[in-house]
């Protein structure tokens, strides 16, 4: 008599956690994006993920210079660490610039 007690108990509470698991309470509703903040939030990661690959396939120096710009260092700065001049460094950053908007509009790696 127990046991059946017991499974149906451990049943009932299974039950309720799993609906529970599925409500949302009136102050997370706020966060819930709508529909096409959803569709544009999944994109903008899907193109952040091409991205990311693309910055991936430069030459290391390249990919210091964009990376390093990317984070909010100066030319200088960047420069300075890579061991070219400022304007150098701010040419390499348009012409790299260039190189990824270019392969990704392309849609695809680089070969």
């Amino acid at each position: 008599m127990y046991r059946v007690a017991h499974n149906v108990a451990a049943g009932h509470v299974i039950r309720q956690r799993r609906l529970r698991s599925k409500l949302v309470s009136i102050e997370d509703t706020a966060t819930i994006p709508d529909s096409g903040q959803g569709e544009r939030a999944a994109s903008r990661a899907v193109a952040l993920g091409r991205l990311s690959l693309l910055i991936r396939r430069l030459k290391p120096l390249d990919r210091q210079i964009i990376g390093s710009n990317l984070t909010g260092m100066d030319a200088g700065s960047i420069a300075e660490v890579a061991g070219l001049s400022p304007a150098n460094m701010a040419m390499k950053v348009h012409r790299i610039k260039n190189i990824l908007r270019r392969w990704f509009g392309e849609g695809g790696l680089p070969e």
